[in-house]
């Protein structure tokens, strides 16, 4: 029948593709393990989650989503179909949009003195940034600049001596380049020394634009303590302004654009914080008006599981248990309306009515469990239930009344089911004879499938033992052709 959509999605989550599902374990001998699901590799809590959504297992210890309240309410709305689905919708939407319309009030400072108070933090912080008139790219180039100044003596001296190698003096670099291409001029006629000649006016001409570069960066290498203190001023008011606002100037700059659209917001503040009550007070209004339908349709839904919860219990042969639907409401709206809900049970007359965790022995309880998966099984997502020794305290026509359950069930789910029961054995589409063996100071256990004949031996076994007699197994042959009746 395929994955059901709380699978698939599950399976999305943790990146798994495919209509089908895979599920591999490896152990070696060295202890370790490896898991895959559909080929991919997996941790032991995916495959837990994963696990848990494919299957339910209902033994008589252990606890089964079925026995956690938090369940019940999602389990009533699930039989409530479609219309409590409309309703969750509508309250969901409700609800986000009164949350949506409290955020912009609260937005607006609220009252008129927050909204004051408000306004008058903007407005400093506003003309804080205007004050500072912050450039992008200012920061980044005062520093350089800084920097600069800060070595200015040393780049002065320098650049000096650098300048004057080059430039002045009787052995000036430039002047002894310039004397040297003059001798080679007089034999130019000879291209080997006249490309020599080329390459000294080149080196020359160079050395002179270098020259000149240096002198310009002597002249404006000069120390200006003024400068220096006012560079060093805009720096610590960059600092700081990019400190309280953003951590650079960019978002010095947003936040700047945003304080001003608040401020003028909080300018028309009292208009839109009357316009914006009235329409969450009309939300609100509304979703009061959506829970109070939807809780109206949980008591109907719950009564209708009552009903049918009861009578299939009746059928087990718990005809004294009670069962009840028990909806409290909640103080405010959520956004799965205003109900609390929890499914309470007494399998005994004159036994008060409790939370399943709290009630039943193990039989009781894994019959109350088939009771209510009988009823949920068309509407839930688990495609594999487990049943353990769900027969417990039963036997005769109500073991066939558990095994007619156990195959109608397994129309929308698989069913696992162990059981010493021959009626409920006997509704099995297929069925598995586990045993144990002692080999060699071990024991081994042993899964077998049963074919037809098989089949009919072992219930005849359940019924009479390991001596089957002829009126046995025509007992059992009798008991199978019912049930196989029944599948038809």
């Amino acid at each position: 029948c395929g994955l059901s959509e709380n699978v698939q999605s599950l399976l999305e989550e943790v990146g798994v593709e495919g209509d089908e599902i895979v599920i591999t374990r490896t152990l070696t001998a060295d202890g370790k393990s490896s898991i895959r699901i559909n080929g991919l590799p997996t941790v032991q809590a995916v495959l837990k989650k994963v696990g848990q959504a494919l299957i339910d297992s209902y033994s008589q210890h252990e606890s089964v989503e079925l026995l956690k309240s938090k369940n019940h309410l999602s389990m009533l709305d699930k039989f409530g179909g479609e219309k409590i689905e409309v309703l969750k919708n509508a309250i969901l939407d409700l609800y986000n949009q009164e949350k949506e319309l409290t955020k912009k009030i609260s937005e607006l400072g609220g009252n008129e003195f927050e909204r004051e108070r408000m306004k008058s933090l903007l407005e400093y912080q506003i003309e804080e940034i205007e004050n500072a008139n912050l450039q992008i790219g200012e920061e980044d180039e005062l520093t350089e600049k800084l920097k600069y100044m800060q070595s200015a003596e040393k780049i002065y001296e320098a650049v000096s001596s650098c300048e004057d190698l080059l430039n002045n003096g009787t052995s000036s670099c430039i002047r002894e380049l310039s004397q040297a291409s003059s001798l080679l001029s007089s034999l130019s006629s000879f291209d080997e020394i006249n490309e020599c000649k080329q390459r000294l006016d080149s080196a020359r001409y160079e050395i002179e634009d270098i020259s000149q570069t240096l002198l310009s960066i002597k002249e404006s290498s000069e120390y200006d303590e003024r400068e220096f203190e006012r560079i060093d001023r805009r720096l610590d008011v960059i600092k700081s302004i990019t400190k309280k606002y953003g951590g650079s100037t960019e978002k010095v700059l947003e936040y700047f654009t945003d304080a001003k659209e608040k401020y003028n917001a909080l300018e028309d503040g009292e208009y839109l914080i009357s316009k914006f009550e009235k329409e969450k007070k009309a939300c609100y209004d509304n979703l009061i008006s959506k829970c109070n339908e939807l809780t109206a349709l949980r008591h109907q839904t719950a009564r209708e599981i009552q009903d049918k919860v009861v009578e299939e219990l009746r059928q087990l042969g718990m005809k004294s248990s009670l069962f009840e639907v028990k909806i409290e409401p909640l103080s405010k709206p959520t956004t799965n309306g205003m109900d609390d809900v929890e499914f309470i049970f007494s399998a005994n007359k004159g036994q008060e009515l409790k939370s399943l965790s709290k009630t039943a022995s193990g039989g009781e309880l894994s019959r109350f469990m088939l009771a209510v998966k009988n009823i949920f099984s068309q509407i839930g997502d688990v495609q594999t239930l487990v049943f353990d020794e769900i027969d417990s305290g039963i036997s005769g026509e109500t073991g066939n009344i558990v095994g007619q359950k156990l195959n109608r069930i397994s129309k929308h789910s698989q069913i696992l089911c162990i059981t010493h029961l021959p009626q409920v054995a006997s509704y099995a589409n297929s069925m598995y004879y586990v045993s144990k063996r002692e080999v060699n100071d071990s024991t081994q256990t042993e899964i077998k499938v049963l074919n037809e004949e098989d089949i009919v031996l072992n219930i005849a076994k359940m019924v009479v033992g390991d001596e089957v007699s002829e009126t046995s197994l025509s007992q059992a042959k009798e008991m199978r052709k019912k049930a196989l009746n029944f599948v038809c």
